[in-house]
């Protein structure tokens, strides 16, 4: 873990503290850039699935990797936000630069950072936007590329996660609400917390139109944030719907 981040994530997000690190890592640890590779993503979604049965194997290789995606981002998410929102500052997250590990159950589980800190120079943006274009972007291409999955399922995912974790923190709503990194934060701090409510849609402007994020939520009955696309996982036999946030779910009753 980046022990600077980690001492920043709060006990409800601490399940993924450990999602970023300095350092290489073991041989174990697969270079993103290498999921290209059909053998690699292929092989590295079998250790995913071997844990949940034959069942999960044969099933739709786009509801497998939606599934995957999920364990996959939160453990990206949670140490990126943290940086932005309560330290004022990107991590070096750029997509090719980086290695992944994997748990003993197969699922994503840690970020490795290049020792020469080469994932900072390829991102084209500050901010959550700088995440989205040098990390989020090649990921959602990649896996659409991989097994034809709706690159708006992925968005979908992705701005689910970013936005719990975002809410979390207590980053503050375009309105001033929000109970964290709002009043008397540090100007870096509080510029990248602007940057994060325009790109989760939290309030209207030229950064929300443009975010892939923003688009990928509108507002439930409840007045929580659900998603406009399935993500599919209640197709995986013994995983749930994801609730409230699901709008299959949540046309039902209509």
């Amino acid at each position: 873990m980046i022990a600077e981040v980690a001492a920043q994530i709060p006990d409800s997000l601490a399940a993924y503290r450990d999602g970023v690190a300095d350092g290489p890592g073991g041989p174990e640890a697969v270079p993103l850039g290498a999921l290209r590779d059909p053998d690699v993503f292929d092989a590295t979604l079998a250790a995913f699935g071997a844990g949940f049965g034959a069942e999960f194997q044969t099933a739709d290789p786009r509801i497998r990797v939606s599934y995957w995606s999920q364990f996959y981002l939160a453990a990206l998410a949670t140490p990126a936000l943290t940086a932005l929102v309560r330290l004022g500052r990107p991590l070096p997250l750029a997509f090719d630069a980086m290695r992944l590990e994997l748990d003993a159950a197969g699922r994503p589980c840690r970020f490795r950072l290049p020792a020469d800190g080469s994932g900072c120079a390829a991102c084209p943006a500050p901010g959550l936007t700088g995440l989205v274009e040098a990390h989020l972007r090649p990921f959602v291409e990649l896996c659409h590329a991989r097994c034809g999955i709706a690159p708006r399922i992925l968005w979908g995912n992705a701005a689910v996660i970013l936005d719990y974790v975002a809410r979390e923190l207590g980053t503050p709503l375009g309105d001033g609400g929000g109970d964290g990194a709002g009043a008397g934060a540090p100007p870096a701090c509080a510029a990248a917390c602007d940057d994060v409510a325009a790109c989760l849609g939290w309030r209207p402007g030229p950064g929300c139109a443009r975010s892939p994020l923003a688009q990928a939520l509108c507002p439930g009955t409840s007045g929580c944030r659900r998603r406009r696309v399935c993500c599919l996982r209640q197709r995986l036999p013994g995983v749930p719907s994801c609730g409230a946030l699901c709008p299959v779910a949540c046309a039902a009753p209509r």
